[in-house]
């Protein structure tokens, strides 16, 4: 059994070697090098000095993205809190019903009904923004994988570039390159580029929605914790655009 189990180990090892191997032998050949890019004068360096201005922007862009991924993290922990402080109020209300039931008073009855309703709001307004919580959560971290598959297609559209420089200034070491597999690499990293952005954007819209329902179900519970015409409050505070998750990757269609 032992020397079974090392066979095994042994063979997801050279397993993993190869895929590592075969990645750095693609990368290998899609990256043109930096002596070869030293044979251009820098007139010559137009197509890619336009592509890195794009992978500059991708990275601008993954940053924002990040730091929008870390002003959410706080609203998981605002909805726990509005999660406990519904519990104690449904605490409170079973306690004022089971009073109400021994003494069998009206008054005492009516603010049973009473408590209990403001309760059950207040579950509803908590328990949507936990969803908001978790779903605003899901969208920023989509944005931020949207972010860094774009990084991946700017990467890839700058060596294709390099290439293209070569070749229009008609440099001997552009010949050892394969253009064509310099177009795969940006094809591939485009259609993931394309199907991130997406998720993220299916993503934000069910945020989006959450974030609604919850402002709803806020609004609910703010009537119905005092009498009509007295002022409002439950102590949660309203959602807000503030919170609004991204609206995408800043290069939305960009060229190929």
């Amino acid at each position: 059994m032992k020397k079974l189990w090392i066979t095994v180990a042994l063979a997801a090892l050279a397993a993993c070697a190869g895929t590592s191997s075969n990645k750095g032998q693609q990368a290998s050949a899609t990256t043109v090098s930096d002596a070869d890019l030293g044979r251009l004068a820098q007139g010559q360096m137009g197509p890619v000095s336009e592509a890195r201005q794009f992978l500059g922007s991708a990275r601008d862009e993954q940053a924002r993205a990040r730091l929008h991924l870390q002003e959410v993290q706080h609203e998981s922990q605002l909805a726990t809190a509005d999660a406990q402080s519904a519990k104690a109020d449904a605490d409170r209300a079973a306690v004022q019903a089971k009073v109400a039931n021994e003494s069998r008073d009206p008054g005492h009855l009516e603010q049973a009904r009473v408590m209990k309703m403001q309760a059950d709001a207040r579950k509803r307004a908590a328990d949507a923004r936990a969803d908001y919580a978790k779903k605003v959560a899901s969208a920023r971290q989509a944005s931020l994988a949207a972010a860094d598959q774009q990084i991946a297609f700017g990467e890839a559209r700058l060596e294709r570039a390099k290439l293209l420089s070569l070749q229009q200034a008609n440099v001997p070491a552009a010949g050892k390159y394969d253009m064509a597999k310099f177009n795969g690499r940006v094809s591939d990293t485009q259609k993931s580029f394309d199907q991130a952005l997406q998720k993220a954007r299916d993503q934000e819209s069910q945020a989006m929605a959450a974030q609604q329902a919850w402002s709803d179900a806020q609004r609910q519970a703010q009537a119905q914790a005092v009498p009509t015409g007295a002022p409002t409050g439950t102590g949660s505070t309203a959602p807000s655009d503030t919170t609004a998750v991204p609206t995408g990757t800043g290069s939305v269609n960009p060229p190929r």
